[in-house]
């Protein structure tokens, strides 16, 4: 079962999140969280549930044990415990490639065993380097078997879960932002990656490619498909990757977990060094954290740390696939990375030139030499076959066998043209911009709202109780002869004043009429003004309703921010959940056309 599928997304997520909100009580919500991760790798087979459980046992009494132990001892537990992840790990990978192993047991890998691996032995690192070991094994099975992250990632370290599986409170922002994050990324990969996959192999399929093994053969496609099937599957290769992590985080955000971020635009770099910074952070934080790190890092000889970068990226290869090209495509970035070490400085130098004219024109250099190796490393990534490999690198020589342009992917482009423009556009950073942008704007409407809060309570909120600053008067009883004489008498002196105020006010009536004679005077005097300067005036006024208009939006939108923010985000993971229900009916109900006529 993968996030993708309907049984997935109509069936096992509604009922899991009818289960989990059900009750308040986090221990009910852990309980359900464990056993929907439970049948959720159920689904990959017995086995699967019972090489994870074997896993987790182990790791959690390992990790006890590191804690318990002394330091003469902790280092052979580690040792032990790390060669008891490693290997099994390893003769998974190579199982393919042992001859006397029986068929059934060739090339079959547990499921998520690589990503669970490396988590755990995380875990193990940070117990040996002294963390506390999780005393209970429930919460560290919770850890073990979270279901978002167990197929494809991020690669998850305990303390970033550890406090939150004891302690997390729903929240309608968490919710409604999780809601969106899972509904485009199953929207991203159904609409954009798997029809890129499908045009990948349209326009250049590997049976062709395996029989244009002789330069002196005519291929029966062109450069345009060579070109196009590459680009489609590197477009394809990070939409996909990321689609699933996508789903993961917002999975894990309305459960109420912060997972970490994978992804941060990687083909927005502009440099390798920056591409692997943005690519697959989990994987080079943890390579990086436990293994570059402890071997001594950048603060060792530059020899030295050629020998720790080589094995990273051999390491690196490894992880991802148990073939030659893999390692091939590790040491491939190995040169790059290793290239722009030695011109760090040349590059730092043309950094601090971008203020001048040549600045904008730099910045495109580096970006389109980070394309085009990112482009042949993907090449490297996905053949396998070598000779099928030596062929589609022999055909971006363009040899003279090969025709620049034909007729009929010239069509499959033009008819794919919009789909390769969206899958372009949302590989760049269009939406961290736009989420900046409205995170400004959420600030600035929370400062305003700040503000009127403070304005409302006046002067600290320091007012008296009828709001005016003077004190209320307070009721008096029993009064005196005196002070009915005092009284009486002040009431003469009002009446007084009134008549007095009544004489004033006929002056002002007076002075009123004569305004208004002035007034009307003066608009005759407008009356007779130009035509041009009644256009003036008309031109002027409707200029100023306009900037009324917008400052009573722009007022508007900063005080309801907020909410247009999250009801906004709601109704878009609406639109994306049913165009993906409508892709996925659509996927199930053409096999039956097909069958039909």
């Amino acid at each position: 079962m993968q996030f993708s599928q309907m049984i997935f997304v109509a069936g096992f997520l509604p009922l899991f999140f009818v289960l989990y909100f059900g009750k308040k009580d986090l221990a009910w919500k852990n309980a359900v969280f464990f056993l929907a991760s439970c049948f959720f790798l159920l689904f990959q087979g017995l086995l699967a549930v019972a090489f994870l459980c074997f896993f987790t046992l182990f790791v959690f009494f390992m990790g006890k044990a590191l804690g318990k132990a002394t330091e003469e001892k902790k280092k052979k537990i580690f040792f032990l415990s790390l060669a008891g992840i490693l290997l099994p790990l390893a003769f998974f990978k190579y199982s393919a490639a042992l001859p006397f192993l029986p068929k059934m047991v060739k090339g079959w890998m547990p499921f998520g065993i690589s990503f669970y691996s490396f988590r755990f032995i995380a875990y193990l690192y940070d117990c040996y380097q002294g963390k506390e070991a999780e005393q209970e094994i429930f919460s560290f099975s919770l850890f073990a078997f979270a279901f978002p992250v167990l197929s494809q990632g991020p690669i998850l370290r305990y303390p970033e879960m550890r406090e939150e599986i004891k302690n997390r409170a729903f929240s309608y922002e968490a919710f409604s932002h999780g809601l969106f994050r899972f509904t485009f990324g199953l929207w991203k990969k159904l609409a954009l990656a798997d029809a890129l996959g499908a045009l990948s192999v349209e326009v250049l399929s590997l049976d062709s490619l395996k029989n244009a093994s002789m330069p002196q053969s005519s291929p029966s496609f062109s450069f345009l498909a060579v070109f196009l099937s590459g680009l489609s599957y590197m477009l394809q290769i990070f939409l996909d990757f990321s689609a699933y992590t996508d789903m993961a985080i917002g999975i894990g955000e309305i459960c109420g977990f912060t997972l970490p971020e994978n992804f941060q635009a990687p083909y927005s770099a502009r440099s390798i060094r920056d591409f692997w910074r943005r690519w697959h952070i989990s994987l080079s934080m943890f390579f990086r954290d436990y293994v570059y790190i402890p071997l001594g890092g950048n603060r060792v000889p530059f020899p030295s740390q050629v020998r720790n970068l080589l094995l990273i990226w051999i390491l690196t290869g490894i992880w991802h696939g148990s073939t030659a090209n893999f390692i091939l495509w590790g040491l491939y970035f190995f040169v790059f990375i290793l290239l722009e070490l030695c011109c760090k400085k040349l590059w730092k130098r043309m950094k601090k030139s971008e203020g001048g004219n040549f600045s904008f024109v730099l910045r495109c250099l580096q970006h389109v030499y980070t394309l085009v190796v990112l482009y042949f490393s993907w090449i490297l990534f996905r053949f396998s076959d070598f000779q099928s490999l030596k062929n589609i690198l022999w055909l971006h020589t363009l040899p003279k066998s090969l025709a620049l342009v034909d007729g009929k992917t010239l069509l499959i482009a033009k008819s794919n043209i919009f789909l390769l423009l969206v899958a372009i556009l949302f590989s760049g950073n269009l939406l961290s911009s736009l989420e900046e942008e409205w995170q400004k704007l959420l600030f600035r409407g929370k400062s305003r709202l700040a503000r009127k809060k403070r304005a409302s309570l006046g002067f600290y909120g320091m007012e008296d109780a009828d709001g005016k600053g003077d004190p209320c008067p307070e009721e008096t009883s029993g009064e005196t002869e005196v002070q009915k004489e005092e009284a009486i008498s002040f009431a003469e002196e009002v009446e007084a004043e009134a008549k007095a105020e009544e004489e004033v006010e006929s002056e002002v009536k007076a002075e009123a009429k004569i305004e208004s004679e002035e007034l009307l005077r003066e608009e005759k005097m407008e009356a007779e003004l130009s035509q041009e300067n009644q256009e003036d005036l008309l031109r002027h006024e409707k200029i100023l309703r306009r900037i009324q208009r917008r400052t009573k939006f722009n007022i508007f939108f900063l005080d309801h921010a907020e909410q247009l923010y999250f009801w906004g985000k709601l109704l878009a993971a609406i639109a994306f959940l049913l165009l993906s229900f409508a892709l996925m009916a659509g996927q199930s109900y053409m096999p039956f056309l097909y069958n039909q006529f």
